[in-house]
């Protein structure tokens, strides 16, 4: 799964969440592409990943 940005902007309407612009950048740049592990290979992030992450980074952010 990729993240973009409507499903970005969908995940904030729905937790009625608010991060600046450089914080969702960030986030679609790290989860919006393939990563790459550590033997070189690109590998793709599940969703319970990046909705584990997005969880993760909103809260670091208010808290």
């Amino acid at each position: 799964m990729f993240l973009t940005k409507k499903l970005l902007r969908e995940y904030l309407e729905n937790m009625r969440a608010y991060f600046p612009e450089k914080l969702a950048q960030e986030l679609l740049d790290t989860y919006g592409s393939y990563a790459v592990d550590n033997e070189g290979r690109e590998v793709e992030y599940t969703e319970q990943d990046v909705y584990e992450q997005l969880r993760k980074r909103i809260r670091d952010y208010k808290g």
